[in-house]
């Protein structure tokens, strides 16, 4: 497109001046400004140009029925979730008394989830502390939710999302013995409650 912009340029001005006011814009520019242009053009281009994501899922096969518990009690609870970027493995080198570790803290789904598990310590008995442990880790990778150290009226974890605890709801250790004082399972309908929804109110069994 051609730029009339010396429409007022002095007429006495010589030839080559007055050519110049109708070259294309682009070739009045000198060889630094073209640069520049290009360097802009490039950048904005390049920032529209999103990475391709390609979710990965590979979970231990004992360990597939609790994601798959997760994502039917989320249902229940009215949130659909479709898990297929979750990586699930055990490491013995986690350091510390740490039994297992979320990598990102995020509700995003376009974000490749891992979740290792301390191999080295012996962080549930049972197949309830299993899962309140791989809820507890899952909450922190696909509900962006953070530790939570607030506690009930009774003394209990206010949440699964307390940290280094996942013996909240489990069962007697002898099934001769199966009174309430040692049978906490009723208690995982309100934990299960309180991780899809934080502002679930304290149970009647969590009042003094």
């Amino acid at each position: 497109m051609l730029i009339p912009v010396c429409e007022n340029a002095d007429q006495d001005e010589g030839a080559y001046e007055q050519k110049m006011c109708y070259l294309p814009k682009m070739e009045r520019l000198g060889m630094s400004a073209r640069i520049r242009l290009f360097l802009c053009l490039l950048l904005a281009t390049g920032c529209d140009e999103k990475e391709e994501f390609h979710p990965v899922y590979e979970v231990p096969a004992q360990l597939d029925s609790y994601v798959a518990s997760f994502i039917a009690e989320a249902s229940a609870r009215g949130f659909d979730y479709k898990i297929d970027n979750l990586i699930i493995r055990y490491d013995a080198t986690l350091s510390g008394p740490v039994c297992g570790q979320c990598n990102e803290v995020t509700k995003k789904n376009n974000v490749q989830k891992i979740i290792t598990i301390n191999a080295k310590l012996t962080c549930w008995t049972n197949d309830q502390e299993l899962e309140a442990l791989l809820f507890h880790e899952l909450g922190h990778c696909f509900l962006g939710r953070t530790h939570l150290t607030d506690l009930l009226p009774n003394g209990d974890p206010k949440s699964i999302m307390y940290p280094d605890n996942n013996s909240l709801y489990p069962p007697c250790v002898y099934a001769v013995d199966n009174t309430s004082s040692c049978n906490k399972t009723f208690k995982r309908q309100y934990y299960l409650d309180e991780l899809f929804n934080e502002i679930t109110p304290a149970p009647d069994w969590a009042k003094k």
